[in-house]
C-alpha cells in the first residue's frame, strides 16, 4: 500500500497479517530532495537514518518513478538496461544502523558534462532488515525521491494528443483530454475549459482535472517528462446535441498554451440537461449588505437563459417561511426594472432592485427573497428560482438554543438528532460536532451532525441536525458534548446525558 504526500512517499508493505508490530522500525530524513544543477556538477546529499531499539541493517535500492494516465505515481525497481541514468548515482547498498544512534549515509550524483537538459527522478528505497524472531510483523519501507533538474536552454512542449466527449455514469457529456508532456522537464499542469456556441458566445467555464487531482484535492498535476495524463471535465450547461467550440487553457511552468477545438456531441448515448434546468441560471443566489438607518442601496439580480427556447421571467418577492414580520425587509424593496421580461436563447437578463432602509430601524438582520418564475412560450411554469437577501443594520448577535435531542437505533444504525433554534438576530447555517463518552470516561467517538435543510436559519426558526453515531448500550449511561457551528465558526457548546 502506497501513501503519497507532496514531498515524499512512504510505502507501507505488509509482509503478512500481523499479530505483533516490531518496535525496531527506522525513519529516514529528508524524505525528498530537489536540486537545480548544471551539466558536469556533482550533487552530494546526506540522509539520516533514525534507528529503533535494535541495531539493524538497512538496504538501499534504486527504483524508478513512473506515472499512469490517471496521474498516479508508482515505483519500479530499476532495470539498468532501460534506466540509462542509473550509473549517475552512487550510494551504499547496505548501512548498519546501531540502536540509539542516528546514522548518516551519503548519496552522490555525478552529472556528466554531456548530460541533456531536463528532469531526472531517482527513487532510493530504504528497507530495514527486521529480525522478528519468528513473530509476524510489519516492514516499513521509505521511498525517497531525489529530483535533479539539469538546467540549460529550457524548451517545454505540451500537447493534447486526443480530445473526446464521452458519457459519464449518468450519460452526461464529459470532456476527456489526453495531455502529453513532450518536454525534457517535468511540468506542473492545470487546465481550464471554455465552452462556446457556434457563434462564439461563452456558455460556461469549467476546470479539467485528472483522477489523481480529484483524489488528492489538488488544483494542478505534475506530469513526468515523456508521460501522458488524461484530464476530464464536466460542463454543467451543455445544452443539447450539436456542434460547439471548446477552448482549453493549459497552464504549465508559468506559461500558458491555448488549444481550440470544434466538437460535435451526438444525441445517441447521451443524456442532456432538461429545459427546466437551463431556462434560468442565476449569476448569484444570495446577497448580504451591511447598511445604516436611512440608507438606500441598489443591486442587480443577474440571470441567463441557457436553453434553446424563448422564456418569460416574472420577478416577485416573498418572506422566508415563518419569518417574524419584524425581521422582514419586503416593505423596503422596490423593483426598478420590468416585472415581466422575455429572455431569448443564450441571452442574459437582470432585475434591478433598490432597498430603502427606514431611519428608525433597530439593529439586527433583516431578510427576504427575490422570486423569479420562468415560463415557456405556452405560459407553462418551467421553474422557480429564489435569491436570498440579507441586510445587516448595526450589530448582529448570533446565538442558538438547544430545543431537544433524541437517540434511536434504526435498522442497526445509531441516529442522533438535535433540534436547535436561532435565538439571535442574524441568520445561521448551523452544523454540529457530537462527542459521546461512556460512564467510564472512555470516548465512543466524535460524529458530525448536518442540518435537514440547506435553507438559511433565520431568527426564531428551528432546524433538525442529524447524524449517524455508534450503536449504544441502553443499559449504560452516556454523556455528550454538542458543539454547534455557524458555517465554520464555533457558536455554542451544550452538554447532556443519554439514557
Amino acid at each position: 500500500m502506497s501513501i503519497t504526500t507532496k514531498n515524499a512517499s512512504l510505502i507501507i508493505i505488509f509482509s503478512v497479517l500481523f499479530f505483533l508490530i516490531s518496535f525496531s522500525q527506522i525513519s529516514v530524513t529528508p524524505l525528498s530532495v530537489e536540486k537545480f544543477v548544471r551539466a558536469g556538477e556533482t550533487v552530494t546529499e546526506t540522509f539520516y537514518i533514525i534507528p529503533g531499539n535494535t541495531t539493524q541493517q538497512v538496504s538501499i535500492e534504486l527504483f524508478q518513478l513512473v506515472q499512469d494516465t490517471s496521474g498516479n505515481f508508482n515505483y519500479e525497481k530499476v532495470d539498468p538496461s532501460s534506466f540509462l541514468y542509473s550509473n549517475w548515482i552512487q550510494y551504499d547498498s547496505l548501512v548498519t544502523v546501531p540502536a540509539g544512534t542516528t546514522t548518516a549515509t551519503q548519496v552522490k550524483i555525478n552529472i556528466p558534462l554531456n548530460a541533456p537538459f531536463g528532469t531526472y527522478n531517482f527513487i532510493l528505497m530504504f528497507t530495514p532488515q527486521v529480525e522478528t524472531s519468528g513473530q509476524l510483523g510489519i516492514i516499513i519501507r521509505y521511498a525517497i525521491r531525489v529530483t535533479i533538474h539539469v538546467e540549460g536552454m529550457t524548451v517545454t512542449q505540451i500537447n493534447i494528443e486526443d480530445l473526446q466527449v464521452v458519457p459519464d455514469e449518468g450519460q452526461r457529456p464529459t470532456v476527456l483530454a489526453s495531455i502529453f508532456n513532450d518536454s525534457s522537464f517535468d511540468l506542473v499542469v492545470s487546465i481550464e475549459g471554455v465552452l462556446r456556441d457556434q457563434k462564439g458566445k461563452i456558455i460556461e467555464r469549467f476546470p479539467l482535472k485528472s483522477q489523481y487531482m480529484e483524489k488528492n484535492n489538488l488544483s494542478a498535476q505534475r506530469i513526468l517528462k515523456g508521460n501522458k495524463v488524461i484530464f476530464y471535465g464536466k460542463p454543467k450547461y451543455l445544452l443539447s446535441p450539436g456542434d460547439y467550440k471548446l477552448t482549453l487553457f493549459v497552464n504549465y511552468s508559468n506559461r500558458q498554451k491555448v488549444f481550440n477545438f470544434n466538437i460535435t456531441v451526438p444525441e445517441e448515448g447521451f443524456s442532456f440537461s432538461q429545459l427546466e434546468e437551463l431556462a434560468l441560471v442565476l449569476d448569484q443566489s444570495e446577497f448580504s449588505f451591511t447598511l445604516y438607518p436611512g440608507a438606500v442601496k441598489s443591486f442587480v439580480v443577474g440571470f441567463q437563459n441557457l436553453s434553446n427556447k424563448n422564456v418569460t421571467v416574472k420577478v416577485g418577492a416573498k418572506d422566508f417561511p415563518g419569518l417574524d414580520k419584524k425581521y422582514s425587509l419586503l416593505s423596503w424593496l422596490t423593483l426598478r426594472s420590468p416585472a415581466t421580461m422575455i429572455v431569448y436563447p443564450q441571452r442574459s437578463g437582470r432585475a434591478i432592485l433598490s432597498v430603502n432602509v427606514p431611519k428608525d430601524v433597530e439593529e439586527g438582520g433583516y431578510y427576504g427573497k427575490i422570486v423569479l418564475n420562468v415560463y415557456d412560450e405556452a405560459d407553462n411554469l418551467l421553474a422557480q428560482k429564489e435569491v436570498n437577501i440579507e441586510l445587516i443594520i448595526g450589530k448582529v448577535e448570533y446565538d442558538v438554543e438547544l430545543v431537544s435531542t433524541n437517540y434511536e437505533v434504526v435498522e442497526g444504525i445509531g441516529i442522533f438528532s438535535a433540534v436547535v433554534k436561532n435565538v439571535g438576530n442574524g441568520y445561521l447555517i448551523p452544523k454540529g460536532s457530537l462527542s459521546i463518552v461512556n460512564s467510564k470516561g472512555v470516548s465512543i467517538g466524535v460524529f458530525e451532525l448536518l442540518p435537514s435543510s440547506e435553507e438559511w436559519l433565520v431568527p426564531e426558526k428551528e432546524v433538525l441536525l442529524l447524524g449517524e453515531v455508534s450503536v449504544l448500550d441502553k443499559n449504560e449511561e452516556y454523556s455528550y458534548i454538542l458543539t454547534i457551528y455557524n458555517k465554520e465558526s464555533k457558536l455554542k457548546i451544550f452538554e447532556g446525558t443519554l439514557f
